[in-house]
């Protein structure tokens, strides 16, 4: 599935066309990187090195990526301006729903929708599949997220611990209903 958003669509604050396509197996080295890249500028701040190196090098291991890109289960997709990857989404199926694992945008490329375009697209995956659910867990600590999500529809239904290293996190899990 590839999603193309075009330049009048967006006209403005997208300053080209806006492709969101899957990652393909052979781009492992590429996820990894703006796996890393992304993670590191939104959450540096708030955690400690040690714990930050320590959850990059599990996630983020290539082997570790390689195997989530060819599992049944998954799909990533990356949002591109032209040969720029500015963002990537990852997405998890079962039975009754769909989550969004992961949706992180290059802190270069903050403030154009892209974010938002892949929560759409991502929405419009659900419905397509005929998902009863959309959900995500989100960073308790993540407030512009919280807020985001909660724009698009989203509501708390529960919490969960993140390990981040050796510092467990409280996440908000987050749900809206599709069909």
């Amino acid at each position: 599935m590839s999603l193309k958003l075009s330049r009048a669509t967006f006209a403005n604050y997208m300053p080209k066309s806006l492709v969101i396509r899957p990652v393909r197996v052979e781009e492992a080295p590429l996820l990894k990187e703006i796996g890393e890249t992304t993670f590191r500028e939104t959450f540096e701040a708030q955690n400690t090195e040690e714990n930050l190196s320590a959850y990059l090098a599990k996630s983020f291991d290539l082997v570790n990526v390689q195997t989530q890109l060819t599992s049944p289960d998954s799909e990533f997709f990356f949002a591109t301006i032209g040969e720029e990857i500015l963002g990537y989404l990852k997405l998890n199926s079962s039975d009754r729903g769909l989550e969004i694992e992961r949706i992180y945008v290059r802190q270069s490329a903050q403030g154009k929708r892209i974010g938002k375009t892949l929560f759409d697209f991502a929405l419009e995956t659900a419905r397509s599949r005929k998902s009863e659910w959309l959900w995500l867990g989100v960073w308790q600590e993540n407030i512009k997220a919280i807020e985001f999500y909660k724009r698009q529809g989203m509501e708390v239904f529960d919490t969960r611990t993140f390990q981040l290293g050796s510092d467990p996190q409280d996440d908000f899990l987050m749900r809206m209903r599709i069909g």
